[in-house]
């Protein structure tokens, strides 16, 4: 997938472009979707790359239009993994790899209320996605955390089969703290 393509899943008149802002991306690989989120984002923004393979880390950039990257070589599943406080947090193709799910997520919402998604339409595991999250099941996993409403944001054939898409959840956690 190419740069260009990454970001226009990720592009959604929602998020407000314009301003720096402190994003992570979980699961980051070699940084496709890193530097497609770099590509939108106003100059002076950071983003924190964040993954547990050092080689693919190291194909990351330090810096994409004038957004500076972060590598962090931790693994997002872990319970140790401090994340700042940010804007966002970007998730493309990562989150089919997590057993819990639902407790990842919520233990994120320290980190942020915004989360840009990107996953494969299917429900069938297989090696390459052992828990897989369409649609419908990333809907209710943000019901579960506090989501009002996840939005889809695009879908794209994917070169391995299947469809892709983005989406947007935004968490109230005023809402989901209250008695």
């Amino acid at each position: 997938m190419t740069i260009d393509q990454a970001a226009a899943l990720l592009r959604t008149p929602r998020i407000e472009w314009a301003r720096p802002q402190i994003w992570c991306d979980l699961g980051c690989g070699e940084g496709v979707f890193t530097t497609a989120l770099a590509s939108l984002l106003a100059p002076g923004s950071t983003i924190h790359a964040v993954d547990m393979d050092q080689r693919a880390l190291q194909r990351v950039p330090e810096r994409h239009d004038g957004v500076g990257i972060r590598k962090v070589l931790a693994d997002i599943n872990s319970r140790s993994l401090r994340l700042p406080c940010c804007d966002g947090v970007l998730m493309a193709n990562s989150l089919h790899f997590i057993h819990e799910q639902s407790q990842l997520l919520s233990r994120l919402t320290a980190a942020s209320q915004r989360f840009l998604i990107v996953e494969y339409e299917r429900s069938q595991s297989s090696r390459w996605g052992p828990y897989p999250v369409g649609f419908q099941k990333l809907s209710a996993l943000f019901h579960e955390v506090g989501a009002d409403a996840v939005h889809r944001i695009n879908t794209r054939k994917s070169r391995f089969g299947g469809i892709m898409y983005s989406a947007l959840a935004e968490v109230d956690t005023d809402e989901r703290n209250a008695p």
